[in-house]
């Protein structure tokens, strides 16, 4: 296990090389100039070399990343041109949001995901699995903007359940979360039905048929044992979505997280923000990357022998 670990550790610090490769041209390749979002289209072209100057900007591009990367290295994401905090700063302040979120989506898709493809799997064929499939289907269709969209026109317009935006309680939360959780669970619950329903069909199943074990033992004991290995590694993955998700939820419910942040900062070209924020995503996913597949060996010995 020891050596599948160091193995992917080694693929894990070239990927983090390349994302912030990949992350720093594209933000020179974004349209306009900080310098432009600093002084506005109306300075001289005398102002505007001087503060490129100090901005470093007048460098190499190849300069520019090698000095980019230092900082980086050393714990610098940059200041912001807008606010003239610390990236680093409004990062940390803004995670606990991003991540309670996060955090309470993943618990729903998990409840509701395994709940339902348990369910359905019991139930497979009756009405009861055919109106599961239904909602995991329409759930999984619809893009998470409407979905949102839908939710506040419902829930905070109509009925007055929720509020439509910020963070102030555990209210707040609700909508958001529901907006993240519905394709995810729809998910979960299509991959643990079809797991189950996998295994049900194997041949020790069939023996423990034919000793005549009751269908509810055979579904805990058997069943559920096996065919949800893969479902706990979807789990964690299902974390690494609602990161990625937040970036739109988070702009529809104006949530102060980090995704609400990256949106307003790419509104106002606030450069050293969005990368910073890209960043620290991408680093994030490939940390989460790597907890997945560990835990996924440590789950299924079998993966560290298949994967050498």
């Amino acid at each position: 296990m020891w050596k599948y670990i160091v193995k992917r550790l080694g693929y894990f610090i070239p990927t983090l090389f390349g994302i912030t490769i990949l992350v720093f041209t594209l933000s020179r390749l974004v349209p306009g100039s900080p310098v432009e979002t600093i002084l506005g289209q109306h300075a001289t072209a005398e102002l505007e070399a001087l503060f490129e100057a100090q901005l470093g900007l007048d460098k190499p591009i190849y300069v520019q990343y090698i000095i980019w990367l230092q900082n980086i290295l050393r714990g610098d994401l940059g200041q912001s041109l807008i606010s003239n905090r610390k990236v680093s700063y409004l990062l940390f302040h803004r995670f606990h949001y991003t991540i309670r979120l996060a955090l309470l989506v993943t618990v729903v898709n998990a409840v509701v995901g395994i709940s339902f493809g348990i369910i359905s799997a019991w139930r497979s064929g009756g009405k009861i699995d055919q109106a599961l499939r239904f909602i995991s289907i329409f759930g999984w269709s619809m893009p998470s903007f409407l979905v949102g969209i839908v939710l506040i026109y419902v829930f905070a317009l109509k009925l007055k359940m929720f509020p439509a935006m910020g963070a102030g309680s555990i209210a707040n939360l609700i909508l958001p979360t529901l907006t993240l959780a519905a394709g995810g669970s729809s998910y979960l619950s299509r991959l643990t039905r079809g797991s189950l329903l996998e295994i049900a069909g194997q041949d020790f199943v069939k023996t423990a048929k034919a000793k005549g074990l009751t269908k509810s033992k055979i579904m805990i004991s058997h069943v559920m044992k096996n065919g949800l290995l893969p479902i706990v590694t979807v789990i964690a993955g299902s974390f690494r979505g609602a990161l990625g998700g937040s970036f739109i939820v988070e702009t529809i419910f104006a949530y102060p997280g980090i995704g609400y942040l990256a949106t307003q900062s790419v509104s106002h070209r606030d450069y050293a923000v969005v990368i910073g924020t890209v960043l620290f995503f991408a680093i994030l996913t490939c940390v989460t990357n790597l907890v997945v597949d560990i835990l996924y060996v440590y789950l299924d010995p079998r993966v560290r022998y298949e994967r050498r």
